[in-house]
Parts: structure tokens; sequence; C-alpha cells
């Protein structure tokens, strides 16, 4: 019975140490202005993270580039469309980590052919 309740606490103490704040949501990870898309490669989440010492000493920055990155690389694909990105941070007794987790649709685009010929000067 003594392990059952420690086993819980233990669950307890893990499920509450962590924090979820949503950052933000665009339409595109890059402009799509004269292309077009070719394919949609399916739902894609990319990551990166950093850690601080006692709150005060923090070793870099998550990167948002890298994850998205990260995403997109996943699929083989040109961009994320319908992106949304959020930070988890993870508290422990001596230091914290802050993730940056990017998801989106990944797309492979091409460039928009137009029908009209060049204008001549």
């Amino acid at each position: 019975m003594k392990k059952i309740v420690y086993i819980f606490i233990i669950m307890a103490i893990s499920f509450l140490t962590g924090c979820v704040t949503p950052m933000g949501m665009t339409a595109s990870s890059t402009p799509l202005h004269n292309r077009v898309v070719v394919e949609n490669l399916g739902q894609a989440e990319g990551s990166d993270w950093s850690w601080s010492l006692l709150g005060l000493w923090s070793m870099g920055r998550p990167d948002i580039d890298k994850a998205i990155n990260q995403a997109i690389e996943s699929k083989n694909g040109d961009a994320l469309i319908n992106v949304r990105w959020y930070e988890k941070q993870y508290y422990f007794v001596l230091f914290s980590v802050t993730k940056v987790i990017v998801t989106g649709q990944v797309i492979k685009t091409a460039p928009l052919e137009t029908k009209e010929p060049a204008k001549k000067r």
C-alpha cells in the first residue's frame, strides 16, 4: 500500500511541475506569394529547448526557426501552413527546461505559372 501512495505522489508532482503557454498561430511559415500548393504532406511537429540553472542562468533560448525547420524536414516539405506554436516549461529542484513546440501542415509548393507572356519594353 505504501508503494502505491509513493507512486501516486511522484506522479502528482511530475504532472504539477509543467506549464503550457500558447504563444501564437499564423497561416504560413513562409510567404506563399507567386507559389501554389502542390501537395499536403500531413501534420508535423518540431521542437527546440533550452535549460536554466536555479532560474537565474539560462543556457540559450529555444529557437522557433529550428523547430519550424525540424517539422518541415520531417516530411520533406517546403513550408508549414496552419502553424501553431506554444511553450512548455518543466520545473525541477535545481533547474528548469523551456521547450518551444511548433505544429502545422507540411506542404510542397511550386512556382505559379502565369499565362501571360512577359511584356516587351
